[in-house]
């Protein structure tokens, strides 16, 4: 059945129509365009955007609802911002963009800093960058900075979701070095939005990720050592980076064979060929290969490629020597269907176009679509995304509609963009979005609150949140993340067959770890951990930020309650509060001394706390845990 719809004025966006005859529903709108044309007095294009929402001004709540999808969190005024101008151009502003703040810049900046005050402190010039020591809380610090002061916040929540895709972790061998922390997450802002196979170029080359994922200084086969080729980088690229585990379609689903089994992308074989592909690399500052780092910096230069082992590379014999072990493994190498160098006519020198032909394979795979959009997915918008959402974004990666394969820009746009995520119509599966990570969290309470420093310096360690809930940016337990994409939480969602990765983090530790937290940032109004850049600094109060809710305190009074309340579900929970919840946060809040002057000016003290804890309320209700 073919419907032809003229649209003359605005049409409600989620229109069922039944047709008995057939015994079924069909739902226009909503991103469902299936088996329906649509002409309209301008121009059909525009009819179009009536069914899927696109191009339509949002209200509060689905503006609010949308920056928590692409931001960190916002103020009511980026609320407004928003509804009054629509997510489109909001998200177009954001994309073009260009990545404004340089975390290793501003560690090298801290480090300085140190440097020159101790050296005043001494009276004499003693001191230099290479005899200061400094720790990973300069990077905590300088990626607070950043995210605080930054106006591309949607590159900034990216970012943090490429670094969970992409992981690498300061519990690893750089554990102490903020430089190496910092020059890998700069990798990830500054390709937040460009091409995902030039993104697997540069974490490829980075060597945090070859010293994490163990192939830097990776040699080729000697057989009389009985050495071979580390298989870490080779195995992970693969299955986290790219492609996974099993063959996928373009929705997500798992392929089968004959049988009904699923089909594996790989096997040992292809990790074993392609682990050879990755040898030669070491660090971008030495001489040859299987040198050790130079100094602190040396994890923020590419690597180098070096086709000859150490020893021959020094004496530079291997034009002559004949018995020479090359650094890179020479030879076909076949893997995922594919074979790099399949004349085996390259020299170990000439390695580095084994890299490049091996990326390009694994980039051009048919997994990667799939794949790596839904994870994004599950990142910024829900943890179960449709079939039909993952491949709406897995075409657009795929081919960005000019025929560019691994455009982010274009994907991150399809993904807050599509009807699913932009649903006007609420949640009829029940299963829709997901648990907020408490990383999340904490930022959401920072920027909703709208954290300010005089002196627009945020100097924060953020170790509070780290050791409360187990989570802070590039301190992941393992490659596998903080959780993995596919964990299934019992209860409701294993029921359902659905998955829950962010409840791996959820513990009875890591609840009550936040709920103490919240406590301390709100109602001790300590709401980051500051640090003092060397023993014996002078302390400096506007480097140390506190909320300031005195604006509120009006609103603390009974009959003002339900105005607080609004405020902060929609800055902080989208709106999304029930009735039920809002009356019960309201009930405890009146149950609170409260007073005022006979000006009317409410008693500070009790006022400071009926404020705080009924944010506090809010960000421990179930309603905002579960961000939909």
């Amino acid at each position: 059945m073919k419907l032809k719809i003229h649209i003359f004025v605005l049409l409600f966006l989620c229109l069922e129509i039944h047709i008995a005859f057939a015994q079924q529903t069909t739902t226009i709108g909503k991103g469902n365009l299936q088996k329906v044309s649509v002409t309209s007095s301008s121009t059909s294009i525009n009819g179009q955007r009536t069914l899927t929402s696109i191009g339509f001004l949002p209200n509060y709540s689905a503006a609010s609802r949308f920056l928590s999808q692409a931001t960190f969190g916002s103020t009511f005024n980026e609320i407004q911002n928003v509804a009054n101008q629509g997510i489109e151009r909001w998200l177009d502003t954001q994309l073009a963009m260009p990545n404004s703040f340089r975390t290793q810049t501003y560690v090298q900046n801290l480090h300085q800093s140190m440097v020159d005050s101790l050296n005043i402190k001494n009276g004499v010039n003693t001191y230099t960058l290479n005899n200061v020591g400094v720790s990973n809380w300069h990077f905590d610090a300088a990626w607070f900075q950043g995210c605080m002061t930054a106006p591309d916040q949607l590159r900034w929540r990216v970012a943090f979701a490429l670094s969970e895709i992409l992981v690498t972790s300061r519990i690893s061998a750089f554990d102490g070095n903020p430089y190496a922390l910092a020059s890998y997450y700069d990798v990830l802002m500054d390709n937040a939005f460009g091409n995902y196979r030039t993104l697997l170029d540069k974490i490829t080359y980075h060597p945090a990720m070859g010293s994490y994922l163990t192939f830097l200084n990776n040699h080729a086969t000697d057989l009389a050592k009985q050495t071979y080729p580390d298989e870490n980088y080779a195995r992970e690229i693969m299955q986290l980076f790219t492609i996974g585990l099993y063959e996928l379609n373009l929705d997500g689903s798992e392929k089968k064979d004959a049988n009904g089994h699923l089909i594996p992308t790989y096997d040992n074989d292809d990790i074993e060929n392609l682990a050879k592909v990755f040898t030669g690399l070491s660090w971008g500052d030495v001489t040859y290969l299987g040198a050790s780092p130079k100094n602190t910096w040396s994890y923020t230069l590419r690597m180098k490629f070096f086709g000859l082992d150490s020893s021959d590379a020094k004496k530079n014999t291997w034009k002559t020597n004949p018995r020479i072990v090359d650094g890179h493994e020479r030879g076909a190498k076949t893997f995922l269907g594919s074979t790099v160098d399949p004349t085996a006519s390259r020299t170990a020198m000439q390695g580095e176009a084994d890299i490049q032909d091996a990326l390009n394979i694994i980039f051009n795979h048919p997994n990667v679509g799939p794949f790596i959009s839904r994870r994004l997915i599950q990142r910024l918008v829900t943890s179960n995304p449709s079939p039909a959402f993952i491949q709406r974004v897995a075409t657009v990666f795929n081919n960005n509609g000019s025929g560019v394969r691994g455009d982010l820009k274009a994907v991150i746009r399809a993904i807050l963009l599509d009807p699913e995520a932009r649903n006007c119509c609420g949640d009829d599966a029940g299963t829709f979005g997901k648990l907020r990570e408490p990383f999340l969290r904490y930022m959401n309470l920072i920027k909703g609150l709208n954290l300010t420093a005089s002196g627009g310096i945020y100097r924060n360690s953020m170790t509070r949140v780290y050791d409360q809930t187990s989570q802070r940016p590039l301190s992941s337990p393992s490659v596998f993340n903080f959780y993995t994409p596919d964990y299934i939480p019992n209860g409701p969602l294993k029921d359902a067959g659905k998955v829950g990765p962010e409840f791996q983090l959820l513990s009875s530790q890591t609840l009550t770890g936040y709920f103490n937290a919240l406590n301390s940032w709100l109602i001790n109004d300590d709401p980051i951990d500051y640090s003092v850049l060397f023993s014996g600094e002078t302390y400096k109060p506007n480097q140390e930020p506190k909320f300031n809710t005195v604006s509120d305190y009006v609103l603390a009074r009974n009959d003002k309650l339900p105005q607080l309340l609004d405020k902060y579900n929609l800055v902080l929970a989208n709106g999304r509060l029930s009735t039920e919840t809002l009356n019960t946060i309201s009930q405890a809040i009146k149950g609170m001394p409260y007073s005022e002057d006979a000006n009317g000016v409410p008693n500070t003290t009790e006022a400071f706390r009926r404020v705080r804890l009924a944010i506090y309320l809010i960000m421990t209700s179930p309603d905002y845990l579960i961000n939909k």
